[in-house]
């Protein structure tokens, strides 16, 4: 009679003998490859980090408990438990596999793994940001001319972004060759001749510079489902006149927020207007991926949009801190926007022949140090901003958790 049992209770089982400790393995194995990619990248809050392994370690019970019920349907129940883990935690895994290598490529610094300290997150910085003038297939065929030159001056204490636009045309001394040119040329002799240009004009350190091309631009807006963008006035882009640009706000991807950042003779030739419209476009860019779930959604397509083309003098750990200090709360930035004020004349540029003179942007002084006062309020807060701000933190944080507990009250009541 056991021995009749036990041959029925093994009919019911749904893997051989051993399967589910063969499962358990696997699950562990997999739990395992999570636990080291989550410590390699280190990109998330302790929070995060600590729910993530939370529901790891309740499905692993639960499908050790499940595995050892004698009911066909409870075992059941714990395979799909048991390939959801794995689904879950291996796509994890490569998911935060495929974020290491990205950081690595993207990073164009000597040591491309760094331990993360936290000063980053902690002390203002400035972001020079240089868009070449050239896609994907021209590389290595064509000169790199820096046709964006846009500072964004960063203040995490303060969640202060300042974003300041030089003309391309922009008339400055060469860092290297101490010679007269235009800024969009110092991109010829390397991305560290433009940041040594731009230190030398303004007298303001570039801690990084981020270096796309066009192809970067289009990917990127793509990946995160394109870009709410407002513009002035109506206008058709010049040769690009699939396209016309509405006054107000538009919708655009990527393909349209490039023609529209590009576009300078709608208006006149010019090139003011253009920094205008640059600022504009990567304004949208960086709320949309402060405050939409599309980055989570998107996460393979951005990713791949940014490491195919685009390059950062910061470290993978100083990339990591920035990442986290953003999923950390998902607040919000305030972003502001100023450029450098000019006129245009013509004059000799050195990466040019010298036999004639060319159209160049002759910037205004008073402009200028007006442009390197506001960097440098937004780099050194007041105490008495900071504390604005941390008070600013508190309440908001209150605020959460009076809705949160009002609305359970409330919600109480109507039950």
């Amino acid at each position: 009679m056991a021995n009749y049992k036990n041959e029925s209770y093994k009919k019911k089982t749904i893997l051989p003998t051993g399967g589910y400790a063969v499962v358990m393995i696997i699950m562990l194995l997999v739990a395992l490859a999570f636990m080291v990619m989550l410590t390699v990248v280190n990109a998330f809050p302790v929070s995060i980090t600590m729910s993530m392994l939370g529901a790891m370690a309740v499905l692993l019970i639960a499908a050790g408990f499940l595995f050892k019920r004698k009911s066909k349907w409870l075992r059941i129940f714990g395979v799909i438990v048991a390939v959801f883990f794995v689904g879950l935690y291996g796509l994890g895994t490569y998911y935060l596999a495929n974020t290491f290598a990205a950081f690595a490529r993207i990073s164009e610094a000597q040591e491309s793994v760094s331990e993360g300290s936290g000063a980053l997150t902690e002390r203002s910085f400035n972001i020079y940001i240089t868009g070449i003038d050239q896609w994907e297939s021209e590389k290595g065929k064509d000169l790199e001319r820096s046709d964006v030159n846009m500072i964004a001056t960063v203040c995490p204490q303060t969640r202060k972004i300042l974003l300041t636009s030089i003309p391309r045309d922009t008339y400055v001394r060469l860092h290297t060759a101490q010679q007269m040119d235009k800024l969009t040329h110092t991109g010829i002799y390397g991305v560290e001749e433009t940041l040594g240009t731009v230190e030398d004009w303004l007298g303001v350190p570039m801690d990084y510079y981020v270096k796309m091309n066009f192809t970067a631009v289009v990917d990127i807006i793509n990946a995160i489902d394109g870009v709410d963008v407002y513009s002035p006035k109506e206008f058709v882009p010049v040769k690009r006149d699939w396209w016309t640009v509405k006054k107000g706000w538009n919708h655009m991807n990527g393909k349209q927020a490039l023609a529209f950042a590009r576009e300078r003779k709608a208006f006149g030739s010019e090139d003011s207007k253009r920094v205008e419209n640059q600022q504009r476009v990567v304004d949208a860019i960086l709320k949309k991926l402060m405050t939409s779930p599309a980055i989570l959604t998107n996460y393979p397509e951005i990713l791949k949009a940014a490491s195919d083309n685009m390059s950062t003098n910061m470290t993978s750990g100083e990339m990591q801190e920035l990442v986290k200090m953003q999923l950390a709360d998902m607040g919000e930035w305030e972003i502001d926007k100023q450029k450098v004020e000019g006129v245009y004349d013509m004059d000799y540029v050195a990466s040019l022949t010298q036999e004639q003179q060319f159209l160049v942007y002759k910037a205004d002084d008073a402009s200028v140090e007006g442009v390197k006062a506001k960097i440098d309020s937004v780099m050194n807060p007041s105490e008495a901003e900071i504390e604005a701000i941390e008070e600013a933190k508190k309440k908001e944080t209150a605020m959460k958790l009076f809705n949160r507990l009002f609305r359970r009250d409330k919600d109480s009541k109507e039950k």
